[in-house]
């Protein structure tokens, strides 16, 4: 007999970033990083796509959380390297204070999804963040990167 694995209903991220089958958490960490690293935006739907198979997702809050932020002060670059493995680069205006939560995130995949940062990216973040005239940077070598407030 032949198994089929049957495609979760409800998925969806909440607000606070947890995951989530409908009322139950999504906390395998096997199944976290899969559902995080084939998460996709096509035309403005959120899904977890691998082939053929697409699993709808409703994304409420960060879907991903940066587990290291990388200052490479020689090339004036900052890396968020996520909880799927993946690393993004961050560009003026990506890294931001979320004004509800007063936690500090990033966009992440191209501005479609957004990644809290975890409590070490926090601290590499503010140790290394410059305010001029009301606004703030991320100080990264010569370049100063801006951060929403």
């Amino acid at each position: 007999m032949k198994r089929r694995w049957e495609i979760p209903q409800g998925l969806h991220v909440c607000p606070d970033g947890s995951w989530r089958v409908g009322e139950y958490h999504v906390i395998h960490p096997p199944s976290l990083r899969y559902f995080k690293s084939h998460l996709i935006n096509e035309n403005g739907a959120a899904a977890v796509v691998d082939g053929e198979q697409r699993i709808p997702i409703t994304v409420e809050g960060p879907a991903f959380q940066v587990i290291t932020l990388v200052l490479d002060r020689e090339r004036g670059e900052a890396r968020a390297v996520l909880d799927d493995g993946s690393v993004e680069t961050l560009g003026d205006g990506a890294l931001g204070m979320n004004r509800s939560t007063g936690r500090f995130e990033c966009t992440v995949r191209a501005g479609t999804f957004r990644a809290i940062l975890g409590r070490g990216p926090h601290q590499s973040l503010l140790a290394n963040l410059e305010e001029e005239t009301g606004r703030f940077f991320l100080r990264v070598g010569e370049r100063r990167i801006g951060v929403r407030t």
